[in-house]
């Protein structure tokens, strides 16, 4: 039977039930193995349906469970992958220095088990770390290691779409840490680039394309292209809509809002700005506060206007 995890109570019942596979594992039981290998099935699964819905205060109750076992269980694998998703959550919550011991504890428990892929994404979450403090140097350095990885193995095996979907997102990334340091050519090449290996792999990835079309957006944002910028922004909104991606559906919301606003309309800049609020709720705190500002902003300017 499926589970609808948009009910609260359905929620409550998956993180009971995780409890219940974790006494299990701290019971030391001969059915420990196997009811962490259920729990990790479980979380697993779970996990994508709570960040697509934008269920985040669940997804850490329920990650704090899985990690609690993956470290009774002594799983460098496990854990590997949880301090990333969990350490990717405090980063959107701007707990960077939770997230950077977490992103520090997920590679070195993938570096223990020479699991390259792993520590990939963990170089590439640094990567994003480092650019949301304004580090853009060790954001840069980041990412090559990254890349590094992904040309080695990708080479060796060309057609798994696992590295594609890495080299995709690291040139979504590039892109944007480029026009920060304002190599524009470079930022539109490689958001280009990711867009194009995204499309490449098909629907499955459709959800991934969200982020460099709403980067592309920005770009022609800052060349003052503000057309091309609309039209961006509305495919990253269409898609994000579509996948029910909640965070994307935020962050576009307030770009739309930084568009009216540029263009001399205030009062839709207010409406999208307010609308981008109410999507983030207090699940997207990093967003929200971000809108909730620009909203204040704008509103003061309004009335000063209209004095």
């Amino acid at each position: 039977m499926a589970v609808d995890l948009t009910l609260s109570e359905e929620r409550a019942n998956l993180l009971s039930l995780l409890r219940q596979c974790e006494r299990i594992c701290l019971s030391e039981s001969s059915e420990a193995e196997r009811a962490f290998q259920l729990l990790m099935k479980v979380w697993t699964k779970a996990s994508d349906t709570f960040w697509y819905l934008g269920y985040w205060i669940d997804y850490l109750m329920c990650g704090n469970v899985a990690l609690n076992s993956a470290k009774f269980i002594k799983n460098a694998a496990a854990k590997g992958q949880i301090f990333c998703e969990l350490g990717w959550l405090y980063m959107e919550w701007e707990e960077y220095a939770i997230a950077q011991e977490y992103y520090d504890q997920a590679l070195l428990n993938f570096q223990s088990i020479g699991d390259l892929m792993g520590q990939c994404r963990a170089l590439r979450y640094f990567g994003v770390l480092h650019s949301r403090q304004d580090l853009l140097y060790y954001a840069q350095e980041s990412y090559r290691q990254a890349l590094e990885i992904v040309a080695s193995e990708s080479h060796k095996a060309p057609f798994q779409s696992d590295w594609a979907m890495q080299e995709a997102e690291l040139h979504n990334l590039l892109g944007c840490l480029y026009a920060n340091l304002d190599d524009l050519t470079a930022s539109y090449h490689s958001l280009h680039l990711s867009l194009d290996k995204y499309r490449s792999l098909g629907e499955k990835y459709r959800y991934y394309q969200a982020a460099p079309l709403l980067n592309l957006g920005r770009w022609h944002f800052h060349k003052g292209e503000h057309e091309k910028a609309r039209q961006y922004y509305q495919q990253c909104y269409n898609i994000s809509k579509e996948v029910s991606r909640t965070d994307m559906v935020a962050g576009v919301l307030l770009r739309m809002a930084e568009l009216a606003e540029a263009e001399g309309n205030q009062e839709k800049a207010i409406k999208l700005a307010t609308e981008s609020e109410s999507v983030a709720d207090i699940e997207i705190k990093a967003v929200r506060n971000r809108a909730a500002r620009f909203r204040e902003k704008i509103q003061a300017e309004h009335l000063a206007d209209n004095m």
